[in-house]
C-alpha cells in the first residue's frame, strides 16, 4: 500500500466535514429502514456505523488498507463485520448469506470503482429478490454549465481523489438494473441521487 492512500485516509474526513452534515439526513433516512442481512460497499472510514440499526445484520467491505484501518477503530458495533474487500474481489461471494443480502448499501461509491458496470451487476445478484438497494451518490450534472465543468476538471480530479469521476450517471445506470421505489436529486456543491431501489423484473 502506498504512502498515497494514508495520506487520502488520513484527510477524508476533515476534507468531508462540513459536506457531512448536509448529508447526514440522507444517511439516516436510508440505513434506519435496514433489519435482516445488509452488506455495506465501500465503509471507508466508518462514517456510516452510527446510523444502523441493532437489528440489521452489517457486513461491511473496504479494500483500501489505509481506509480499513480507519474503520476499524470506529467499529465498535457487535452488529458489524468489517472485512478488507472490494465489491470485485471473489472472495465476497463467500460472505453472501443463503437467497441474497436483504440491503446493499452504495454511498459514495460508485465514482470511484474501476469496473462500474460490473459492480452494478454484482450488487443485483448478492441481493436478494426481495431486497433493496440504498444509493447516495454524486452524479455527473449532465448538460450544464457546471456538467461541462466536471467534464474540464474531470481528468485533474481522478487522480487526487483516488479514481473519484464526476462523469458517471449512476442514477441511470442503476435503472438498468434496478426499480427505484423512492428517488430524490438535490445539489450540494455538485449534484446528487439518493434513492431505495428493487431489482428490475425479469432481468
Amino acid at each position: 500500500m502506498g504512502w498515497y492512500q494514508y495520506v487520502m485516509a488520513a484527510a477524508y474526513d476533515p476534507f468531508m466535514r462540513r459536506l457531512e452534515k448536509d448529508l447526514k439526513q440522507y444517511r439516516q433516512k436510508l440505513l434506519s429502514q435496514t433489519r435482516g442481512q445488509v452488506l455495506e460497499v465501500g465503509a471507508g472510514t466508518g462514517v456510516n456505523f452510527d446510523f444502523y440499526p441493532k437489528q440489521a445484520q452489517v457486513t461491511a467491505i473496504e479494500p483500501s488498507r489505509a481506509m480499513f484501518r480507519k474503520a476499524k477503530k470506529r467499529l465498535a458495533h457487535p452488529n458489524i463485520r468489517l472485512y478488507n474487500l472490494g465489491i470485485e474481489d471473489d472472495g465476497l461471494e463467500a460472505l453472501r448469506p443463503p437467497g441474497g443480502f436483504d440491503f446493499v448499501v452504495s454511498m459514495l461509491v460508485l465514482c470511484s470503482v474501476r469496473d462500474y458496470p460490473a459492480a452494478i451487476e454484482r450488487y443485483y445478484k448478492l441481493m436478494s429478490d426481495t431486497g433493496k438497494l440504498l444509493v447516495l451518490e454524486h452524479i455527473h450534472a449532465t448538460g450544464t454549465a457546471y456538467g461541462k465543468f466536471q467534464e474540464w476538471v474531470n481528468p485533474v480530479w481522478r487522480p487526487l481523489a483516488d479514481g473519484c469521476h464526476l462523469t458517471r450517471r449512476q442514477d441511470l445506470d442503476l435503472k438498468k438494473f434496478f426499480r427505484p421505489i423512492e428517488e430524490g436529486y438535490f445539489r450540494l456543491g455538485a449534484d446528487w441521487y439518493w434513492a431505495v431501489m428493487e431489482k428490475n423484473p425479469g432481468l
